[in-house]
């Protein structure tokens, strides 16, 4: 008898859809690994589909910015065997977050003239809400981790994701820190690696774009800011441009 294709759904929240975009469009090692799988939900790809599940790998992109979302992402994690928040909106707010930082009606009311149809909430990672099995990070997520991911739920193994900061790669790809030749402003000694130190590589400081490293020093790297004469607002938006609600790049934590 033929062995099952683990069954794979792929859900939707608050974000651009670019990481959705960088599934559908990876072109070397991740469609031979998607014929090993059938993809029974995901609405950019096809219409219908089952969104009851079951699924054996639930891909979460997007943060949770309204109530809706947060109950189907509960139902969809009580029909999953592994529920993955892919891309930084969905694994620590990413730029969706921008919003905490100001009142949530101020923030409707810029965008529209009648807010009462409007049931925004404050945004939250997925894991804010459900337990997770994992994260792929980067804006958009990176083929490396989705790779290593799929393959290693696959096989029934631990996967294999980077532990370090950017600033590493930088190393490794033997760049002149930018922050200490160009002065400037880079994030990448609190950043997650994985992007392979794209904007440095191009002598561009690092934006944090794949979210806090673990247990990050970021008010170490605030206080160099501002000992390069960063103002505190410049300081504040280096930190929320995504991540927001981390722990590591919380305002409080930072002192500003």
């Amino acid at each position: 008898m033929e062995k099952q294709k683990p069954k794979i759904g792929i859900f939707k929240y608050s974000c651009c859809a670019g990481c959705q975009f960088q599934l559908i469009y990876f072109q070397k090692q991740i469609l031979e690994t998607f014929n090993a799988v059938d993809i029974t939900y995901c609405k950019m790809l096809q219409s219908g589909g089952v969104e009851e599940g079951p699924f054996d790998i639930a891909l979460i992109e997007g943060a949770i910015t309204e109530d809706w979302q947060a109950t189907q992402l509960e139902k969809v994690r009580g029909v999953s065997r592994f529920l993955i928040p892919i891309g930084s909106c969905a694994v620590c707010g990413g730029i969706p977050a921008i919003k905490n930082t100001a009142q949530e009606l101020d923030i409707e009311k810029r965008v529209y003239e009648n807010t009462s149809l409007i049931h925004s909430v404050r945004t939250h990672p997925v894991d804010d809400y459900v337990k997770v099995d994992g994260y792929i990070k980067g804006c958009p997520m990176g083929e490396r981790d989705l790779t290593e991911l799929v393959i290693s739920l696959l096989l029934d193994r631990r996967p294999n994701f980077l532990e370090y900061c950017v600033c590493v790669e930088c190393k490794l790809k033997g760049n002149i820190c930018v922050l200490v030749a160009h002065d400037e402003p880079c994030m990448g000694p609190v950043t997650s690696a994985g992007c392979g130190a794209l904007c440095p590589s191009h002598n561009r400081a690092c934006y944090s774009c794949w979210g806090p490293m673990k247990d990050a020093n970021a008010r170490a790297l605030a206080d160099e800011f501002e000992r390069r004469h960063l103002s505190r607002e410049e300081i504040f938006r280096k930190f929320t441009e995504f991540g927001q609600p981390t722990d590591e790049f919380k305002p409080g934590q930072l002192k500003l």
